[in-house]
């Protein structure tokens, strides 16, 4: 995982610069990780109870408590190659069944449920990404499921927010086409591919069409579905 400099400088105020971006939709970062997490529910219904999950690029943690509260986990790792970010974490979520820490504190060990990242990819340089994939899939167990969400490009406000946050102006997005190639490549089965978040706050009495418009490019995010 790349930027891990830029990420270390950014950790203070990763949360502002965060609910900054947010604002464009008036929503919060926290709306948006809760309403990920349940779509995720929604989706990982066949697969539960699930033992342990492994936030890959956790950051400073705005998922962690989620992975608990909504999808019942009882364990969770949290890898970020930020210790900055990582000790923002710590204070975040200190009585929580968590263990942080950058990649190379975490062999892969064949032996976790679910594999979640959000908004992580993007920032990872492309030479590098495959062997991020090869990392997740060596953490899962056998028909571990990986929820990969990713913004999506062919949204322009997606396009225009991330050109606003200075630790996105950099970043190399990537189309669905993209992602699910990769996670085939790295030797995952695609199970579906969701677009999500199609409906800014002022239209929020419209989200319960959502999961029914799931196959529609246009959502701020998509989330592709793979098992190993």
């Amino acid at each position: 995982m790349g930027g891990h400099a830029e990420f270390d400088e950014f950790a203070s105020k990763y949360e502002l610069t965060m609910e900054r971006a947010c604002s464009i939709s008036g929503e919060s970062p926290d709306f948006y990780a809760a309403a990920r997490m349940q779509w995720c529910l929604r989706r990982l219904r066949p697969y539960l109870p699930l033992e342990t999950a492994l936030d890959f690029g956790c950051g400073t943690g705005g998922s962690l408590g989620y992975f608990f509260d909504v999808l019942g986990c009882r364990s969770v790792i949290g890898i970020d190659p930020s210790a900055e970010s990582l000790k923002v974490a710590r204070q975040r979520h200190p009585d929580r069944n968590v263990r942080l820490g950058q990649p190379e504190d975490f062999v892969p060990a064949a032996n976790i449920s679910l594999a979640f990242c959000n908004g992580v990819f993007h920032h990872i340089p492309p030479s590098d990404r495959l062997n991020a994939i090869s990392y997740i899939r060596g953490s899962l167990s056998e028909n571990g499921i990986f929820a990969f969400w990713e913004n999506n490009p062919w949204n322009p406000v997606v396009v225009y927010t991330m050109s606003l946050n200075e630790f996105d102006r950099n970043a190399e997005t990537l189309s669905p086409w993209h992602s699910t190639r990769l996670l085939k490549h790295a030797g995952f089965r695609i199970v579906s591919v969701d677009y999500c978040s199609c409906f800014p706050h002022f239209a929020r009495k419209l989200r319960g069409l959502e999961p029914a418009l799931r196959w529609l490019p246009l959502g701020a995010q998509y989330l592709v579905l793979a098992r190993k």
